[in-house]
């Protein structure tokens, strides 16, 4: 999207628009943490559900704590990634500690934007660019730090459902799982091309057409089969406008999104949004 658009700073304006309450088991964890490290630690934990391929970790010997994260290799041109992960989690821990709070700093292994001031005045924090790690500095005392008014059967009813999502992790051996991450995580790119998931898993496109087709399938039925699934989690679990939720399944018309999803559920995405939400 940002290569077709021009926009070099859309990853980063992507993660600016992050609400926890639409980001999946993180983001609702992370709303009901009796501590912000209770917080950061179930982030840390749970964001393979919600974007394969990226790794977040809690370093507390080092001065300042730090969450410090990388994304896996072979996922594309990681760029626009890296500028929205930044903002993802600043918005993100600001669910929990509020919109006054910001990072003591920021760290990062890119070379800087054309505009690194707007950065740094809508992260509410210094960045440091070129620098060796991939980092979010955070003040010691923040971390013990409580939130008041959560919802503690909420919040144990999401942890056993995260350990459950992290427990059905893909199995190596499963080239159908790999390629349903990898086109997991191309859409959170505006991805879901053959070529994105080559480049994602490191093989030659013959190798994985000819994997593929050893496992009796192909690629266009389980793109299709993700679509389709976190189609109606959308559905089912956010308020987003169905024009967005085809946006971001790679549908380039409502039209088309409709029709696919009728033909697959016997519904359409309004009927189906409409009886999920009769049955809560």
């Amino acid at each position: 999207m940002a290569q077709l658009s021009g926009d070099q700073d859309f990853g980063h304006r992507f993660g600016l628009r992050t609400r926890a309450a639409r980001s999946g088991i993180p983001g609702h964890l992370i709303l009901n943490a009796r501590t912000f490290r209770d917080g950061l630690q179930d982030l840390a934990r749970t964001v393979p559900t919600l974007a394969e391929g990226l790794g977040i970790e809690l370093v507390e010997d080092r001065d300042p704590p730090a969450l410090v994260w990388s994304i896996a290799p072979n996922v594309g041109d990681p760029t626009q990634f890296m500028r929205f992960v930044p903002a993802y989690v600043t918005r993100m821990l600001q669910a929990h500690r509020g919109t006054q709070w910001h990072p003591k700093q920021i760290l990062s292994t890119l070379p800087p934007p054309r505009r690194p001031k707007l950065y740094a005045s809508q992260l509410g924090c210094p960045l440091v660019f070129n620098s060796q790690i991939n980092a979010i500095e955070i003040e010691r005392r923040d971390l013990s730090s409580v939130k008041r008014g959560i919802d503690r059967h909420v919040y144990a009813l999401l942890a056993t459902y995260a350990e459950y999502l992290l427990a059905k992790a893909p199995r190596s051996g499963s080239i159908r799982d790999a390629v349903a991450s990898a086109i997991r995580d191309g859409l959170t790119q505006r991805r879901h091309d053959f070529d994105f998931v080559v480049q994602r898993l490191g093989m030659s496109s013959r190798a994985l057409q000819r994997r593929i087709a050893a496992s009796e399938t192909t690629f266009s039925l389980i793109r299709d089969e993700i679509r389709f699934e976190l189609a109606a989690s959308m559905l089912a679990h956010s308020d987003l406008p169905i024009g967005e939720i085809a946006y971001r399944l790679g549908y380039s018309e409502i039209a088309s999104f409709t029709h696919a999803f009728t033909k697959q559920f016997g519904k359409s995405p309004r009927e189906f949004r409409s009886s999920s939400i009769s049955a809560t």
